[in-house]
């Protein structure tokens, strides 16, 4: 999987991604171990705060998703050439072996009298 979080440049500032989060302020801070109130006056947190919000956030979900059905897409699309490729391959040996049955142009030159 190819890394999906954000640079600095493109995080959405704290108070988005606290205002983005289902649960209450005091269970995230309970959760991360911090108190949120400095953060929050600061309007600035460390980096891996910042990623963690952002991942619960509704935009680390959407990049999670849309990494998912790229993925499947592309597993489904492997599997569908594999399939294609399978059944050549059984036709070559239906002709093969359907070729098996039929004498050869040049068998009475090799036939014992």
């Amino acid at each position: 999987m190819p890394f999906v979080a954000p640079s600095a440049a493109r995080m959405p500032p704290l108070d988005f991604l606290l205002a983005d989060q289902i649960e209450p302020p005091k269970r995230i801070a309970r959760h991360l171990g911090v108190s949120l109130q400095r953060w929050r006056a600061s309007g600035n947190a460390p980096r891996a705060a910042y990623l963690a919000l952002w991942f619960e956030s509704r935009w680390g979900m959407a990049a999670l998703h849309t990494q998912a059905f790229n993925e499947a897409q592309h597993a489904r699309a492997r599997v569908a050439s594999l399939e294609r490729q399978c059944e050549r391959l059984r036709r070559v040996i239906h002709a093969y072996e359907s070729a098996e049955t039929q004498p050869a142009s040049n068998a009475p030159a090799f036939t014992a009298i």
